[in-house]
This record gives structure tokens, sequence and C-alpha cells, in this order.
């Protein structure tokens, strides 16, 4: 199945917030290290409200050109390939790099609980394949077949992410979290939203939650509110029905699970060597950071793809390698 140059994009935006979020930092203690209050660090939060939502979206949006068709196992089989393979290989040797690493953030203190406790980023792999599990089960009962069973399954996970929280264990939360965005990606698809007055709803919708979100920050900071949920589907579907597409971003999208999974080696590695070099200016570190975040990762997923056994385990598939110039539907 070929690609489309419109999603690519998409994902290539996606690619970009994730990296600069990990290269800035949400705190002062990590990343940057920017002092709290400085327009990076608030302009990265604000981020929040896109950046994962974006991820969830296009997930569920691709899956509704193959969903799952009765074959449970086999369906399982392969998202267990495709998310939790990375997760076991990638996810470990960047627990252990990261606690020998000088100068990098947030090791690892209870081995015992490694992934049972999600490491890092690699909680939206854990999370997804929840998600995965979820939908089959929906599928099969038929309860995303009709728009107004859709609607009610798609109610009741919005009330689970504003008001459920699980123990975050294999990243339950997040799996609470992501699943309204993957149906609301799976919703556009599937029921073809789209059209002048879908997008004019959306944008009004976008414009209140952004209103609330300003306006009673004790709520809407919170991940799960209402005004987030809100903030993240309706910017996904804008951007999505937009069909503003960029060959460049496209092929950066075109890599998005490899610079997702690998995009922090190179990140953290940049600001050290920096550092080391005597480089400080935080804007400097910003570009370098995101420049070596986005291209690491594309390389190593070049020289990966020549090996099937690396390509398996590392990057969970066995395929050569994307090709984002194409113009139909997404792989």
């Amino acid at each position: 199945m070929k690609r489309s140059l419109e999603v690519d994009t998409l994902r290539g935006i996606a690619c970009v917030l994730l990296v600069l979020f990990h290269v800035v930092g949400d705190t002062p203690s990590v990343g940057l290290r920017i002092p709290e209050g400085h327009w990076l660090q608030v302009f990265n939060e604000a981020l929040a409200y896109i950046r994962m939502p974006l991820f969830s979206f296009i997930s569920g949006y691709v899956y509704g050109f193959r969903p799952y068709q009765g074959n449970a196992p086999g369906f399982i089989k392969g998202k267990v390939r495709r998310l939790l393979l990375p997760l076991i290989t990638v996810g470990t040797i960047f627990a252990v790099v990261q606690a020998l690493t000088p100068g990098a953030n947030n090791a690892v203190d209870r081995w015992w609980l490694l992934h049972i406790v999600p490491v890092g980023h690699f909680w939206f792999l854990e999370a997804l394949f929840i998600v995965f599990l979820v939908v089959v089960l929906l599928e099969h009962f038929k309860a995303l077949s009709t728009p107004a069973g859709f609607a009610l399954a798609w109610a009741l996970s919005a009330v689970l992410f504003d008001y459920f929280s699980p123990p975050n264990y294999f990243a339950a939360q997040g799996a609470v979290y992501l699943l309204p965005f993957f149906l609301a990606g799976l919703a556009c698809k599937r029921f073809e939203i789209s059209g002048p007055a879908a997008r004019g709803i959306a944008a009004a919708v976008f414009i209140c939650a952004a209103t609330a979100a300003m306006l009673l920050p004790q709520y809407s900071e919170q991940g799960n509110s209402m005004a987030a949920l809100g903030l993240g589907v309706c910017s996904a579907f804008l951007l999505l029905r937009s069909g503003w597409s960029s060959p460049r971003l496209a092929y950066v999208g075109s890599y998005s699970f490899a610079i997702y999974l690998l995009h922090v080696f190179f990140t953290a590695a940049s600001r050290i060597v920096l550092k080391k070099i005597g480089v400080t200016d935080i804007y400097v570190l910003m570009v370098a950071g995101l420049a070596a975040g986005l291209a690491g990762p594309i390389v190593s997923a070049l020289l990966i793809s020549r090996s099937p056994g690396l390509n398996l385990w590392l990057l969970g598939t066995t395929s050569a390698g994307p090709k984002a110039k194409a113009k139909t539907a997404p792989a």
C-alpha cells in the first residue's frame, strides 16, 4: 500500500514537535534546563495539547485504511511485532544507556519494574497496543460500525479521558489518554468526515477550548481535561483536512516510527557533546538537538533496514523502508 503525502506531512509535524519537546524539556531539570517561565519552555508546554494527540489521531486515521477484519490472533500478533518488540529491545537499550551516561536525564531506579512501569517516551508503544486491543473488541461487537454506535463509544472514551486515572502499569493511563484521539482519527476516515461544515465546527470548538485553556488554567492545564480533548481532536482534524502537504516534512514523517523510537539517543548526545566543547547558547543547542533528533534516526533506519533481523527487532518490521513520494493511501 502506497503512502499519502498529506498524512506523512502530519507525521512530520508530529515528529518535529516531539523532538523539540525532548530537546527543550518540560521542566528546568531536564533537556536544555531552561529557567521556569522562559518563553521556550512555555511554548513547549503549550504544544502538549497537540503533540501526542496528533500522533494518536494519525494512528487511528491510518488504521481506518486497513481495519480489523476478524482474525484477532493474526492482528494482535502483528501489533506485538510492530509495537512490543521495539519496546523491549530499543526501550531496554535506552534505559541502560541512560543509566550509564553522565549528563542524561531520568535514569530508571526500579529495574524490576522495567516496562511494567513505562520507560520514558516508550509509554506510547504500550498504550497504543492497549488501544488496539480495545478497538479489536469494539470492532468484534460492531460498536464502531454505525455513526450512532461510534458516537457512543467515543463519548465513553471522552468520559474516561476526563475522569478515570488507572494505576499506570503497562501505560494504562496513556491508553486512556490516547483512545479518544485514536477513535476520532478513525471516525474521520471511516465516515469521511470533511467539508466546510465539519471544519467550521472544529474551528469553533478549537477556539472555545483555547479560550477555556487561557481563562481556566487551573483546569485546562491538566492533561486530561475537556479543553485538552477539544484542542487535541480539533487541531489534528483541521491539520488533516487542510489538505496542506510538504515533501520535506513528508520525508521526515515517512520515518516517524524510527524517529519516535531513536530520537532521544541523538538529542541527548548532541547536547552532551556540544556542552563538553563549551557551547552554551540555548538556541544553538536547540537547533542542533532538533537536527540531530530528526536526521540521526533516519540514517539509523536506513542502516538498520539492510539487516532483516535488526529491522525486525529494532523497528518491528521486515520492509525495506518507506517511500514518501506517493500520494495515494497511506501504509
